[in-house]
């Protein structure tokens, strides 16, 4: 079965210090983007749950059912 071509980009900015967390964590179980692959596709079948931090001001993102 042949891979679907990836054609599309998604971008976003970070701090250095949440960049540089994300690339050493991400290490352990493979390329950066092969793990922001696999959350978007997580996302997209319901298989990913983020959890509000303690604080925030972003109430819309959270607590979606």
């Amino acid at each position: 079965m042949a891979t679907k071509s990836k054609t599309k980009f998604l971008a976003t900015r970070v701090t250095p210090e949440d960049h540089k967390a994300f690339g050493s964590k991400a290490q352990r179980y493979g390329k950066p983007s092969d793990i922001l692959r696999e959350l978007v596709k997580a996302f997209n079948t319901d298989r990913l749950t983020i959890k509000p931090p303690p604080v925030t001001s972003k109430e819309s993102l959270f607590n979606h059912e």
